[in-house]
């Protein structure tokens, strides 16, 4: 099914009167935060030893947690490194030294992850600031400062470099080219107002009242990614959006078609990823878009091998993926009139959890 093209007219002065927190240019410093936080992890190992594990416990939630998921997506994981790191999303009792990640610092589950074991068990903790801070001072546990002042969501590239550079220097993981100048190319281009001239202003116009529905295709990459992407769906755009796994769905979920032909608003299939079992199994994505098409239903495919060729590294086209996606929840949020930046219902959530 053909995407209907729409006419849109978005401005300097309407991203500015739509995004007065500039979650925009939060979003497009990717490579700039991803290099600091390098350049604090440098910092911190000159003072700070930590031991070489073979398993590690990664606790966080949200983007905290999205960067193990990231940094294991795009390489450092067996072979490339010999440490086992476990991202974890629900407390649970284990003896495995344990990295606690909570950009803010104040996450109920994270500060009490932090605080219902040994101190000698947690291996590194990294905050912004809150409690997280607060506690590993008072506890003497190793305790990487993040800067502050952004939404977490926007900060990922702090943690992602830090925590990278950690894991090449202690726990002798391989490098992985992150292509921090393509990164840098790619944020100017997502500032250009054109259609024409920025992909992500692009995919944000074909998302206008469609409902998002992310299909993987392959078995690391794509779910990390997808993860990512539902979130930035709900927080910046306030879209909800759903996901699922190939090939998996192909197994089960695409038999109910029809009933996403009946989803309103209309939804978009994005294929994301590439498919990762070339020569060993037929891509399924041709079939089901031949099946898409009799329903009338619109999909795409957001390859990275096709968009991002001139970056042959995971790890590289991977953060440039990530960085279009995040760029266009930004700017669905601006057609939408969305202030990006605020988020009123998880505010008032986290409020009548607290009793406030």
């Amino acid at each position: 099914m053909t995407i209907t093209n729409k006419q849109v007219q978005i401005t300097e002065t309407r991203v500015k009167q739509g995004d007065p927190s500039d979650m925009l240019g939060k979003t497009l410093e990717l490579a700039e935060q991803i290099e600091r936080g390098r350049d604090i992890a440098r910092e911190f190992l000159k003072s700070n030893r930590l031991a070489p594990v073979p398993q590690l416990d990664w606790f966080g939630l949200g983007g905290s947690a999205v960067s193990g998921d990231l940094l294991q997506a795009f390489g450092y994981e067996s072979p490339a490194m010999k440490t086992q790191v476990f991202v974890r999303r629900h407390m649970r009792e284990s003896n495995l030294p344990r990295l606690v990640c909570s950009y803010s610092g104040n996450t109920v589950e994270a500060v009490r992850t932090l605080s219902e074991v040994p101190a000698e068990q947690i291996w590194l903790a990294l905050s912004s600031g809150g409690e997280v801070e607060k506690i590993s001072a008072q506890r003497g546990i190793p305790f990487l400062k993040l800067p502050g002042g952004y939404p977490p969501r926007g900060a990922i590239g702090f943690s992602l470099g830090a925590v990278a550079e950690i894991f090449e220097q202690v726990l002798k993981a391989s490098p992985q080219d992150f292509a921090l100048d393509k990164l840098r190319e790619d944020a100017q281009r997502y500032r250009k107002l054109t259609r024409e001239e920025n992909p992500a202003l692009d995919l944000a116009v074909k998302l206008v009242d469609r409902t998002p529905v992310i299909y993987t295709c392959d078995g690391l990459m794509g779910p990390a990614l997808a993860f990512r992407m539902r979130a930035q769906f709900s927080e910046n755009s306030k879209v909800w959006s759903h996901s699922a796994d190939l090939p998996e769905l192909a197994h089960n979920e695409v038999e109910a078609m029809a009933h996403l032909g009946q989803v309103l608003p209309p939804p978009l299939v994005i294929f994301l990823g590439k498919w990762a079992a070339e020569g060993i199994f037929s891509d399924p994505r041709p079939g089901m878009e031949e099946l898409f098409g009799s329903q009338q239903i619109a999909s795409l495919r957001l390859d990275p091998l096709a968009r991002f060729a001139d970056t042959p590294s995971r790890a590289a086209q991977g953060l440039r993926l990530m960085l279009l996606t995040d760029a266009a929840t930004v700017y669905l949020a601006l057609l939408r009139a969305d202030d990006p930046m605020e988020i009123p219902k998880i505010t008032r959530l986290k409020n009548l959890l607290s009793g406030a």
